[in-house]
């Protein structure tokens, strides 16, 4: 196992997904919920969000959810390695009423596959691996049943889907509430976006600044810095 940052967690990759920005991304973002007691990551692979959400609040109880056994053995193993409250279990989440627990969740965070059917990846590999993975209507679905009346979902995809995203959310009664744009540099397209949203929250969306990851000579700025706990490692 490796410590993530000095003195920090420690993480055994899941083989098949590696640590990604994406992920790194979303469980600085979803840090910022305040006082969430529970959380449920759908698609845990090997229970990175978890690990880095428990990281910043020790006290909650941390429960996840993935396809395939081998990330569940991952995401177990981590668990125990930094003494998370919780379990990870093997579901299909388009299956999620089979494992129960409706409305046990204030916080719940999904990195799904960007994408699915009918939006196939521009990678022949990936779309044909990746075929039948979890739509925005699908995770949006899940995500409401976990969560309770007032809970928060958290999720990262790609900007060209957020029609989709925000449509499927509100039809699963998850209200669009926060939203964050993460481009490469500050002249770079967005490529990344970070959504909050609300089960049976009021309309109105606040859109923050946008977070850029690199200074023009490629860099990583200060933000970066800070989520990546480089300064400890210097």
């Amino acid at each position: 196992m490796k410590t993530l940052w000095p003195e920090g967690p420690v993480y055994t990759d899941d083989p098949a997904f590696k640590i990604t920005t994406d992920s790194v991304l979303l469980a600085h973002f979803a840090a910022a919920i305040p006082g969430f007691s529970r959380c449920m990551d759908i698609g845990c692979g090997g229970g990175l969000l978890s690990v880095l959400l428990h990281a910043g609040r020790p006290d909650a109880v941390y429960d996840s959810v993935d396809i395939r056994p081998e990330a569940v053995a991952v995401c177990q193993r981590n668990y125990r390695a930094n003494d998370i409250d919780g379990q990870a279990d093997r579901l299909d989440a388009r299956e999620y009423r089979t494992i129960g627990r409706p409305g046990l969740y204030d916080l719940v965070v999904c990195n799904p596959p960007y994408y699915y059917l009918g939006k196939p990846s521009p990678d022949g590999g990936r779309a044909a691996a990746r075929g039948d993975s979890l739509s925005p209507a699908q995770f949006s679905s899940a995500a409401s049943y976990f969560l309770r009346r007032g809970g928060a979902f958290c999720l990262v995809h790609k900007p060209e889907f957020l029609t989709d995203i925000f449509a499927a959310m509100r039809l699963a009664d998850i209200e669009p509430k926060r939203l964050r744009l993460v481009s490469y540099k500050a002249d770079s397209a967005p490529s990344l976006v970070l959504v909050e949203g609300r089960r049976g929250g009021r309309p109105g969306l606040a859109a923050q600044p946008g977070l850029i990851l690199a200074e023009a000579d490629g860099s990583p700025t200060w933000e970066t810095r800070a989520i990546y706990h480089l300064r400890e490692r210097e």
